[in-house]
């Protein structure tokens, strides 16, 4: 059977008034979650999972596909209006999006950022249909060089994204590599820097050291423009 016979059967069990309506319920809870910092898509699907034992394969899938787009997308919401990322995936949208409300351009901010994520999500879903499993071949062929020259495009995202103070930048790529170093190692399977505690086992999760230490640096920020605001 071709890609395009089963892209075809893929659409025709999603394209159903069930299947559609299971869309619409996955996107708004999906969005929830993802709209709420500390919630996350892996969330979503892992408390939905239940749900989906009584149901079609084809009915399962839609909805849980439905459950992390929309929560990818749902980040975008706190990140913009909170400048705290709800997901991973929304770190650069509070540079962007949050000074468009700080110039009262919120609902502009937000319908810019709901179009894109919908036209990104089309695009590279489209995009993964034919090209996965070429991407499939190339990663199981990785190697040392190649591990290595992703590590070295992560520190050239640091520095790109930091080129407007640079001090920062560094900083926070420090303490990335710090938390990064806590927990069990993945290849000699010894703990690291976990001082005896259980807890520190499974190291820090991402998510919740990039929302707390936004949440941490914004709400740092906000008492002091408060008395600004009122001495003013």
């Amino acid at each position: 059977m071709s890609v395009i016979q089963l892209i075809g059967n893929g659409f025709a069990k999603v394209l159903t008034p069930m299947g559609i309506f299971l869309m619409f319920i996955g996107v708004a809870v999906g969005i929830v979650f993802g709209a709420l910092p500390g919630l996350s898509a892996t969330m979503a699907i892992a408390l939905f999972l239940p749900v989906t034992y009584a149901m079609a394969s084809g009915d399962a899938m839609t909805l849980l596909m439905s459950l992390f787009i929309g929560a990818i997308s749902g980040g975008l919401i706190s990140a913009i209006l909170l400048r705290i990322p709800g997901t991973p995936s929304s770190v650069a949208t509070c540079f962007d999006g949050h000074p468009m409300v700080r110039k009262g351009q919120a609902a502009k901010a937000l319908g810019i950022g709901v179009v894109f994520s919908f036209l990104g999500t089309i695009f590279s879903t489209l995009l993964l249909m034919f090209i996965a499993p070429e991407i499939a071949r190339m990663a199981v062929n990785f190697g040392n060089f190649e591990f290595f020259s992703i590590a070295i495009f992560s520190l050239t995202m640091i520095a790109t994204l930091s080129s407007g103070n640079m001090v920062k930048g560094v900083m926070a790529g420090v303490l990335g590599f710090v938390f990064s170093t806590i927990g069990t190692d993945a290849i000699e399977g010894t703990a690291r820097f976990t001082f005896g505690q259980t807890g520190l086992k499974s190291g820090f999760d991402m998510l919740a050291v990039m929302v707390g230490l936004f949440a941490f640096g914004k709400l740092s920020v906000q008492p002091k423009q408060v008395v600004t605001r009122k001495k003013s």
